[in-house]
């Protein structure tokens, strides 16, 4: 088949444009005046990750009760090709909020719950991908702990321990589709005080592994990046974050939730560029309201140099989307899923859309195609898939409380060039019916944090609740969190100080 004959010419002036004047300056709109637009789109209902395999020319989306695989070959006519749903784990019992899925050459892994306990239906089941139209579960697994997120490389499957105290890396090896547990690793490994804050200051959130270094968003606490060649004995190479153990340790309660809620902090997703020498870790945050008024914001994606990964070094920021509000209840933009190939970072925004950034100096990052539609799509991840990418969109119900307008369940494809959307729609003018209402402030009163950017579609908050044992955790966090009455807090006096060196420059704990 033919795949991209149509974007041959516009890619080759595309890199012409994105390779005059190096990356393109701080974050400024790409100079090229080609149309960016979405190439075309299918409708996934559940829709939430998505992921490129099979040499670009098939996407995986997970559905909440499953997952569907999505042919791409013609990026202006991608097409469902398969679906499972209704997935069990070796129990018998079905999977609930599968919201996390990863392929490896044949195989593929999904998991969860993405939010609660372990429990009935609690694990990951596996399929062999050999023939993407036909997937055929080869395997499942069993676990008494629930799965936000989850990641598959060299026949390993990476997991989030997710509803237990330590919030652990949990490896399982499915060698020949036969599951077995080889190793586990948490922060607390590293410094047992790290037990002794509040666990929505430290949840671990997601995993990215290259070439037997992991890459661990724990939240407040950080980024870390631990080697994992030895499962069985997994050992720290550095960290990077805005707070150091003794800042954490000062925090708690209430405070603990709306620091987890706001920025600074909130490492929700980190990876590395191909030769792993650039760190991309992506914030997910919020504005709340306190006693004091709004406080806190989007969060955006900061960049590093770790290519001593000993000591790494913070090199840019690329900032969220302004937007009329920034609260749960508003278009908020903060960062979620990301992916880099080459010189290029792929973000995502929610209801900020999507957009390409030139990396080639990290530095000095340049945004170089920028497309969104809050009244149509707010955004889960974007991923590179060669000449293209793909981006997931969600229901807005599933994720903003009061949500001004529902959202798209879908996966989209777009043109990897550079571009300008056409008379795009503004972010920071409200919506009209909540403007003609008068009920777009911006001050719209949010009274509980509900986590992480990833709420299920009966709008209750992710739920890291208290499982049956002793090393299950006690508190909730972002992306797992039951949620805490805000309305009574007084003030910003929650926040910890962020340190700036005397040149005004952020310093990182390390």
């Amino acid at each position: 088949m033919d795949r991209r004959t149509f974007l041959q010419a516009v890619t080759s002036l595309a890199g012409t444009a994105a390779l005059t004047g190096g990356a393109l300056a701080g974050t400024s709109t790409a100079s090229a005046h080609i149309p960016f637009e979405p190439l075309g789109s299918v409708a996934v209902p559940g829709a939430k990750e998505a992921t490129v395999h099979h040499d670009d020319e098939v996407a995986y989306v997970a559905t909440g009760d499953g997952f569907a695989a999505v042919d791409i070959s013609d990026p202006r006519e991608p097409e469902i090709l398969a679906e499972r749903r209704g997935i069990e784990n070796e129990s018998g019992a079905q999977i609930p909020q599968i919201w996390d899925l990863w392929p490896w050459e044949n195989r593929l892994v999904v998991a969860g719950p993405a939010q609660g306990r372990g429990g009935d239906g609690s694990g990951f089941a596996l399929f062999d991908i050999e023939e993407p139209s036909e997937p055929e579960q080869v395997a499942a697994y069993e676990t008494a702990f629930g799965i936000h997120n989850c990641y598959f490389d060299d026949g390993m499957v990476y997991l989030t321990g997710s509803s237990l105290r330590t919030n652990p890396l949990v490896m399982i090896d499915v060698t020949d589709d036969s599951p077995e547990e080889v190793g586990r690793w948490s922060i607390v490994d590293e410094d047992e005080s790290y037990g002794d804050i509040p666990v929505p200051l430290r949840p671990l959130h997601d995993i990215y592994v290259q070439d037997d270094i992991a890459y661990l968003s724990y939240w407040e606490a950080g980024a870390w990046i631990v080697d994992v060649s030895e499962p069985a004995s997994p050992s720290v190479r550095s960290r990077v974050g805005e707070y150091d153990l003794s800042e954490l340790m000062d925090v708690s309660g209430v405070d603990a939730q709306l620091n987890a809620f706001t920025p600074p902090g909130n490492a929700h997703y980190a990876q590395v560029n191909d030769d792993a020498t650039v760190l991309a870790v992506g914030k997910e945050a919020w504005a709340t309201e306190t006693t004091d008024g709004l406080t806190g914001g989007a969060g955006g994606v900061d960049l590093y140099d770790i290519e001593d990964e000993s000591d790494p070094t913070h090199l840019s920021t690329i900032n969220a989307p302004e937007s009329y509000s920034q609260q749960r209840s508003g278009w908020f933009t903060t960062a979620h899923n990301l992916d880099i190939t080459g010189d290029r970072l792929y973000t995502s925004w929610y209801f900020g859309g999507v957009k390409i950034h030139d990396i080639s100096d990290p530095e000095n990052p340049g945004e170089i195609a920028w497309w969104r539609n809050p009244a149509e799509a707010s955004f889960w991840t974007a991923q590179s898939a060669g000449e293209e990418f793909v981006a997931s969109s969600l229901a807005a119900s599933g994720i903003a409380r009061d949500a001004p307008n529902d959202t798209r369940e879908a996966l989209y494809v777009f043109p990897d060039m550079v571009g300008e959307q056409h008379d795009p729609p503004s972010l920071t003018d409200p919506p009209r019916d909540l403007a003609e209402s008068g009920e777009a402030t911006g001050n719209e009163s949010e009274d509980t944090v509900s986590d992480g950017g990833e709420s299920v579609s009966e709008n209750t908050s992710e739920q890291n609740t208290t499982a049956d044992s002793a090393e299950s955790a006690d508190d909730g966090g972002p992306g797992f969190g039951a949620g805490v009455a805000l309305a009574g807090l007084g003030g910003a006096s929650y926040l910890l100080a962020r340190r700036r060196g005397s040149d005004g420059s952020e310093e990182f704990s390390e």
